[in-house]
């Protein structure tokens, strides 16, 4: 494992924890499931929602979200999922968007993209989209500050 690869998960776990806190002020049952469960990061028994959380710093340089669905063959990120919502951040808002919605604008305007990620270790495809178009079908928008 690369040292990003690592530096990217610690970073990726920071993010689902600041989105449990903001999710715990109004569930306050709401958890986040620990390692590498793949279905969901969080979960709010109180509304019976999942949550998969992603956190997409590159998406600021490229204007675009990195939405991965396979992993060396395999379903991976979205097509994995089976979260109610999907949270986006990208160091300064948090974009919730209900996690079908993701998956058919991602097939519907996404541009394919093929390969190793920068700092990744495996072989991935993945929809690289416009942040533009998720904001419009967002469902919130929170700011970091």
């Amino acid at each position: 494992m690369t040292d990003t690869f690592k530096k990217d998960i610690i970073l990726g776990e920071e993010a689902e924890k600041m989105v449990l806190k903001m999710v715990q002020k109004k569930y306050p049952k709401a958890f986040k499931k620990e390692g590498n469960f793949k279905p969901y990061d969080i979960f709010v028994p109180e509304k019976n929602i999942a949550i998969e959380v992603k956190r997409d710093i590159g998406s600021n340089k490229s204007n675009n979200y990195f939405i991965e669905y396979k992993c060396n063959g395999c379903d991976s990120g979205i097509f994995a999922s089976r979260s109610d919502y999907y949270v986006i951040f990208d160091e300064n808002r948090f974009i919730w968007i209900i996690t079908d919605k993701l998956k058919s604008i991602s097939k519907s305007f996404g541009i394919k993209w093929e390969g190793i990620p920068n700092g990744g270790v495996s072989k991935v495809k993945s929809y690289l989209l416009d942040k533009n178009c998720v904001l419009r079908y967002s469902k919130m928008i929170t700011n970091l500050l």
